[in-house]
């Protein structure tokens, strides 16, 4: 188990060579790893424990993927909400989400216990306000939960499932809301700003403990958060910089599985960059929930 204020390495899981890996999720019901290339519009899947490797690529810049069952993943991209069969490779659009998609798309998600997806959009120039958080759910169409974000990105709940975190990665801060079971959010408030030294953040898990892992982009790693007093009480060194997702996994939930980025421009100091990490921190994770749309 890690110690407080430990800071350890994480191996390389597996050298993906993504251009902008993100959004890991473990598909506990059919033991597999899901992520994505937001850049190359790639969906992987590789077997547990390290298993074969498959990849579709529906394109649009896909950005989330989640399982629905065995054979079908709904996935987010620059376009809307679409479901891909895994047996043909072919996506069926389930909502564009009443958006033009001139210069937006979607980005980071998570689905809650009650199947509803809760999806960000950003502009490509990540510009501020261009952005809003949606939530969708079965039979009903794109609702706003939260407006006028730049880069709407990590989102997890708390165990329990009462309090949601979220954040909007260029202001620098995860804000928490009380949650309830019909989708309200309400009570907004900051509990972790992120200096400008540790990077921005970006993708985000939460532990048995209910402490958050949050990837950090500019940051060479994943840090651990108590959201009750916003202090960093551990951290996950990576040896690359653009660190953009992290997720628990594995049988006992008890894996961190870490995304990153790979900018030409670093490729050279940091070879690294666009792999994917593991790592057993002496924690368990929250289960994600299950997408039903």
């Amino acid at each position: 188990m890690m110690k407080m204020h430990e800071r350890i390495v994480a191996p390389l899981w597996l050298e993906a060579g993504n251009m902008l890996g993100e959004s890991p999720r473990w598909d506990g019901a059919h033991h597999r790893w899901i992520w994505v290339d937001i850049a190359a519009g790639k969906v992987f899947v590789r077997e547990a424990p390290a298993g074969e490797i498959h990849e579709w690529t529906p394109g649009r810049h896909v950005s989330l993927a989640l399982p629905e069952d065995r054979d079908h993943l709904i996935i987010a991209h620059h376009g809307g909400i679409s479901r891909l069969s895994l047996l043909h490779g072919t996506t069926t659009l389930l909502t564009d989400m009443g958006l033009r998609w001139n210069d937006l798309r979607c980005n980071d998600g998570a689905a809650d216990a009650q199947g509803r997806l809760w999806i960000g959009t950003t502009t490509f120039d990540h510009r501020a306000g261009g952005g809003d958080l949606y939530l969708i759910g079965k039979g009903r169409g794109a609702e706003v939960r939260y407006p006028a974000v730049a880069c709407s990105n990590g989102i997890t709940w708390s165990p329990g499932g009462k309090t949601m975190y979220y954040t909007d990665s260029l202001a620098r801060t995860i804000v928490a809301f009380d949650f309830a079971e019909n989708g309200t959010i309400a009570n907004e408030r900051i509990v972790i700003t992120i200096p400008p030294a540790s990077g921005l953040p970006d993708g985000m898990a939460c532990d048995a403990e209910g402490m958050l892992w949050i990837a950090l982009w500019g940051g060479f790693g994943v840090g651990r958060y108590d959201p009750a007093t916003g202090e960093q009480i551990n951290f996950i060194e990576i040896p690359v910089p653009n660190v953009t997702a992290c997720c628990f996994g594995g049988p006992r939930l008890d894996t961190l599985l870490i995304t990153t980025a790979a900018k030409e421009t670093d490729l050279a100091q940091y070879p690294l960059s666009g792999n994917l990490f593991a790592v057993q921190p002496g924690v368990s994770g929250v289960p994600s929930g299950h997408i039903d749309l």
